[in-house]
Formats: structure tokens, sequence, C-alpha cells
């Protein structure tokens, strides 16, 4: 049963086996299971390999650039198989080496070349520069006074006691008021929790973990090791926290965060509680850089570490609320094999396609605020055009977004307090400094444009019509409509209001699509419970319409939606949603690694999904009723729960919301549905002289997902891992 767990873990890692046309009865094999075989870091990785029938374990060595490193190995109890941690990997390429002591070398043996990077990174994209290291700021001392971000690892042990408080404990003596936990697997064991701090690509990571401090978990895989105790319930939680901000830095957090998850609705301890171990670093805190890319980097690296130094996980689930949404569902869109289950919270399908209607509440807010009355537009009539309900304040949740919808296009806000002024883009006194623009973060996968030096910005209105639902609803005028469109305007490179609409980078728009910056559902066939706190009628940003755009995207791309379970529930609630999507996740894994059929993966995961995992939502009361995927469903659900838009919904596009840049189309007076005078309608055509957009075609270099697992070696390049060729088919410096 555990060669088939850690062969299945390797699988779903995306490792593949070496040298997989070779007879299995005749030669050896060998395996990386902590990571990829060219994604080593840390100059260590788990390594397993596989006997011939002729090879007894005792008359195999295994060398590592030529030295024996056999010691290294134990084997299993049939000795047809050893696994070992091997040690002493040198930056760059290493061969390790399986043979038989008594067969020829040439004839008999296997060979895997491992890459091992080193523990501060780089492996998928170059970091940030400046890169300020916050580890002092994390209790993990002072930080280097030049070079990358690292720190000494250290361990600290704390205790939950039976009066509720989570105390740190000094020693191995266990405290008499110690509190006890019963893991999901029905164990009752002392609530000690083991915390791991360091450095892991530039980042303050954690690792937490139920143990006994007078026999902690000492190198597991060696011959003397001592593995978890029992209160591992052998699966690993994985936390992402939400945000959405410019980086330059490693982040900050402190040791019991690893024990206290937030999932923004409620701050709980139930993976702890449950016997997960729960892994995190500070770069998968969207708000500490919005780059996904270097947040599936870290979740690698620290998933290494963890198999390395605890463990092989059954499987891996993810959850995170907001941004720590966005950072799940693009992991598993772009790296799949990483998380074997998400939780999204509050969630969004990305930022990139997210930033599109932000922005456009950001020129909504400046035209009522500066180009009309503001008698004319009360927030109720504000609303019919952003899309957003009108909430108790008088005001719509386009005014929620004005601070990102400034920030993100703009490349001086935003930033920590930490990053120095100094270091910060001017355009004036220091051009080259370090912009905070939401492309900006993602430069290594949108490429740089030759004409302005800067990260290409895919953001583009042409052609929008701002309000046309309003319009036709006769909810704004025609002169209403016009003066609007007429003055929206757009944004300059460095976020600055213009008169004149935006076009967007067409090449960074279609990298953006083609390397994944853009969710399209790819890969996300995978077990998903999503579940929100309903806030449309606050001023909160975390609106549910956004759930359907992620469930659109899910259905047109895989034809079904059937992988995902939706909770909702009011504002303010006590159902402890955390514990109940672990423990029916701890069941649909089950029931998934139950099933030998040779069934694809997509289809094992929706026929294995539990049957009381249902679509619901929760009343005042916490009466529970089931939610249908359907909006014009007149159920309860859609009745508690009503479903609203944002500015490019209210603009006649998708709800899906995956649109970039719309298609054209002419201005025609049949597509309204009131009357426009010769007048108006010759000034609606010099409003958009190259057209409107067509909503019913799929966006301007709108492409899929042209592959996953990539790296990005320079800017708007990316080459598959597994492959080294450049998988980007067009010359960045094209900047049509």
């Amino acid at each position: 049963m555990k060669t088939l767990a850690l062969a299945a873990a390797a699988l779903l890692a995306g490792i593949a086996p070496a040298q997989a046309g070779k007879d299995a009865e005749r030669d050896f094999e060998i395996r990386t299971l902590s990571t990829r075989a060219n994604t080593v870091s840390g100059g260590d990785v788990l390594v397993e390999v596989l006997l011939p029938r002729y090879a007894s374990a005792s008359n195999v060595v295994v060398r590592l650039n030529g030295n024996d490193v056999s010691g290294q190995f134990t084997a299993d109890a049939a000795g047809r198989r050893l696994v070992g941690l091997v040690t002493g990997l040198r930056v760059g390429k290493n061969r390790l080496t399986a043979s038989a002591k008594h067969h020829h070398r040439n004839q008999h043996y296997d060979s895997l070349d491992i890459v091992n990077h080193p523990i501060h990174g780089e492996i998928f994209a170059p970091h940030q520069r400046p890169w300020v290291c916050e580890t002092e700021a994390s209790g993990l001392g002072a930080p280097p006074a030049s070079g990358p971000c690292l720190a000494p690892t250290r361990y600290e042990w704390f205790y939950r006691n039976t009066s509720g408080a989570l105390l740190p404990l000094a020693g191995a003596a266990i405290p008499a008021d110690v509190a006890q936990t019963t893991t999901i697997d029905g164990v009752t064991v002392n609530y000690v929790v083991r915390v791991e701090s360091g450095t892991i690509n530039e980042s303050i990571y954690r690792i937490a973990i139920l143990d006994d401090p007078a026999n902690p978990v000492s190198n597991p895989w060696s011959p003397g090791g001592k593995k978890p105790g029992p209160g591992w319930n052998g699966k690993l939680f994985y936390h992402f926290i939400g945000g959405a901000g410019p980086g330059f830095r490693s982040g900050r957090n402190i040791a019991t965060s690893a024990i206290n998850i937030s999932d923004t609705i409620s701050n709980r301890d139930e993976p702890i509680r449950l016997g997960f171990a729960v892994a995190f670093a500070a770069r998968n805190t969207f708000g500490t850089g919005a780059d996904e890319v270097v947040s599936a980097e870290t979740v690698m690296m620290v998933k290494e570490r963890f198999i390395e130094q605890y463990g092989l996980p059954k499987y891996t689930v993810g959850l995170g609320s907001s941004g720590g949404a966005i950072q799940q569902h693009l992991i598993a869109h772009n790296y799949p094999g990483l998380l074997d289950a998400l939780t999204p919270v509050r969630n969004y399908p990305d930022v990139m396609s997210v930033a599109t209607d932000v922005i456009d509440c950001g020129l909504l807010n400046n035209y009522f605020d500066t180009a009309v009355n503001p008698a004319d537009w009360p927030g109720s009539r504000q609303s019919k055009v952003t899309g957003y309900p009108l909430n108790p304040a008088g005001l719509n949740n386009c005014r929620g977004w004005n601070a990102f919808a400034r920030n993100w296009p703009g490349p001086t806000d935003g930033f920590d307090a930490v990053v120095p002024l100094e270091a910060r883009y001017d355009p004036v006194t220091n051009p080259g400094g370090a912009r905070g623009t939401l492309q900006d973060g993602s430069v290594s996968s949108l490429g740089i444009n030759k004409k302005t030096g800067f990260a290409r910005q895919p953001y583009d209105n042409i052609g929008v019509q701002y309000g046309l639902q309003a319009l036709n609803n006769g909810d704004i005028t025609p002169a209403e409509f016009l003066d609007l469109n007429e003055k929206v305007g757009g944004i300059d490179i460095d976020g600055n209001f213009t008169t004149s609409r935006s076009e967007g980078d067409r090449k960074g728009i279609e990298n953006a699509y083609r390397f994944g910056r853009v969710n399209d559902g790819e890969n996300l066939t995978l077990p998903m419970i999503q579940y929100r706190n309903y806030v449309d009628f606050a001023n909160d940003i975390h609106t549910f319409h956004r759930s359907t755009a992620m469930l659109e995207r899910l259905q047109k791309k895989n034809g079904t939606t059937d992988n995902v379970a939706r909770w909702t529930m009011p504002q303010a609630g006590t159902v402890n949603f955390m514990r109940m999507a672990l423990l029916a996740h701890d069941q649909w894994q089950a029931n998934i690694a139950a099933d030998t059929s040779h069934a694809p993966y997509a289809v094992k995961v929706i026929r294995n999904r539990p049957a009381s995992l249902k679509n619901q939502c929760w009343d005042a009361a916490e009466n529970v009723y089931d939610h249908p995927f359907a909006l014009d469903d007149p159920g309860v659900c859609n009745t508690l729960f009503p479903m609203h838009a944002d500015p490019r919904i209210a603009a006649g596009g998708p709800r899906a919301g995956d649109i970039l840049k719309c298609q054209l189309k002419p201005v025609k007076a049949a597509d309204y549905a009131v009357a426009f005078n010769a007048d108006e309608m010759a000034r609606l055509r010099a409003i958009f002289p190259q057209g409107v957009c067509d909503w019913s075609k799929p966006g301007v270099k709108q492409k899929p997902l042209k592959d996953s697992w990539l790296a990005y070696p320079k800017p708007g390049h990316a080459v598959r891992l597994d492959r080294g060729a450049d998988r980007n088919d067009d010359d960045d410096d094209d900047d049509d």
C-alpha cells in the first residue's frame, strides 16, 4: 500500500519514471519522489530505486556523481525497492546511478540526471529586485548584509491548554493542563505542535505538525530516523493568504500563524486539530507579491522540504480566501500535481482578468466625481452602470475597488513600507526603480514592451460601451450614455487617467492567455469546494458573481462543474465551513484512492464525490437549502443571495469575465433597445470609430493555455521544464 502511495504521489507531482521504456523485470528504475528531477532545491532529494528481479537490496550500489551513497537508502520489507534521502548534491547537474555489484554496469544499471538549485531559488523565474529580507520582523534574526534572503532553520513548540489558550512550550515536559485533540482518523493526542521556520525561495516559511517534544520527528528516511508520531494524519494542508500587492520583499509572518488559519470569514485551527500538517510561506500571501509563478515555485520548494523532513503526504489540500483563492486556481492551472484538492474561499478566477473590470471602476469613479453633476448621478444610478448593487451607505462596490483600481495600474502606490522610497520608481528622479504595477509583478510571463521598457499592459477598453444594459433597460438616457462613453477615457502606462481609451498590449494579452495568467479552466478537474459569505450589499469587493465566473469557465473548458461544490452563507454566520470542507475533502480523496478502475482522473473525481457533498446555502437561522448553478432558478438560495455584476458585464460582456480585449463590430442602430436620432448616432460612431465590442466572439488573442510546468528564463519567453524547448512561438519584441 505504501509503495502505491509513493508511486501515485510521484505521478500526481508530474514526476515521470526514468527510462520508462525499459523492461521493468530486467532493469533498475530511479525516480525522485520529493520533487521533479530538474527542480530539486537545497542540496537533497528523496529518491526511489526499483530493483530488477535478479538484484537483491544488499547487492545494489547507488552512486552520486561517482561516490557511493548506498548507505542513505533503506529497503522495503519485500526487498524490491530502496528509498533514501540523497544529500550532498552540488548546485547544477548531478548524476545518480544504481547498479548491481556483480553485474556489468553498462548492461544492468540506471541513471538519472538531477538538477539541484539553491534553497533561495530561482527555478521558475527571476525574483524581483530589490528584494527586502524580512527575517528579523519574522523572529528569525537579522537578514544577511548582502546576497539572497536566508536564515537558519529553527524549531519552536506550542501547546493549547484546557482553557483554549495557545502557549509556548519550553522543554520536553508536557504541562498538566494540556488539551487533547482527535484527528480526522480518530486518534486522540496531546495538542502539542512543533513549528519549523526558516527561509525557502527567499520567503519566510512555516511547517506545523502535532508531535511529541520528547521524541520528535527526525530524519524520517534514514535507517535510524524517527517518523512523525500518531498526531499526523498523513496529509498536508497548504495555506494561502489574500491581498494583491507589488512585492519586492520576502514577506513576514509569525510562528503561530501556521496554527491559527484564516479563511477571512474566521480564524480557526481546524487543520491542526484534525491532524493535518500545515505548511505555508510568506510569498503564498498574494499581498506580499501578486505573482502566482513565484507562489507556485514556493509551494513546490516548501513541499519538497516537507516530504524530505517529514514524509510523503497521501494528498495535499489547499485553502485560502480572495487572493488565496487566486493562487490555488492558478497553481492547479499551471503547475498541476502540486495540489490535490482546492478550497477557494470568496474566490476569484485569477487577478489579470479581474483587473480589467476593476480598472474600469477607477475610470467610472473618476467620471462620476469629476465630469458630471453629482446630483444627477446618485449611488443608485451609478450602480446601474457599474453592475454592483447599492449598499446601505449609498455606495456601490466600484467604490470599494477604487484603491486597487488606482494601485494595480499605477507604479508608485501599494508598496509595503519596508520597500525603501529611494528604491521605487519615479518617472523623473528614478525611472529605473521598482514599479509596483500588477503587470510588472507578472513581467516574467507577460514580457517587456520594447517601446516603453516596462512590462506589457494588458488592460484594454477599446469598444466597451459602459452602461449598455442600463441604456437598453431605460435606466439611463441616450444622452447620458453618450456623455459617459465620450468622457470615461482610459489610462497610460503609469496608470494616469487619459482622455482617450486604452489599447492593451496585444502581445501581453496573448501571453496572459498562453502562459496561464488568465485562468481558462485547463487542469482544474480536481476536487474543489468553494465557499463564501455573501457581502454583495456591504462595502466589500468579494461579490458573489466571481464564483459564477469561475464556474462559467469550467463549464466552457471541461463541459461540467460537477467537480466543484459551492456553499454560500450570510455575511455573518457560525457554520464551521473550514472543518466541513476538510472532512468532505478527506472522504472525497479516500473515495478516489479506492477507485482502482482505468477511468480518466476527471471521471474519477466526479463519480467519487461524496453523495452528501452538495451545492447548498444557509440562511440566517442556519437552515440549509440546495443551491443550483442556474441563475434563473427561483429557489431559496438565489432569492436570499441574488447575483449581481461588474462594469464589463453591465457593458454586455460575458459572465465568465475572460475577455481582456474584445473583437469589434460596426455600430448599428438595430443593436440597441432605444432609438438614437441622427445626431446621436453620428456622435456614437465618433465615440467608437473602430466599432463596439462583439461579445459573441472570443477576445482578441484569446488562446488556450499553451502548456503547463513552464519556467521563464527571460521576460515573455517560456520553457517547458521537462523539455527544455522555447514554447513561445513568436518574437517577444513584436509590439503590435
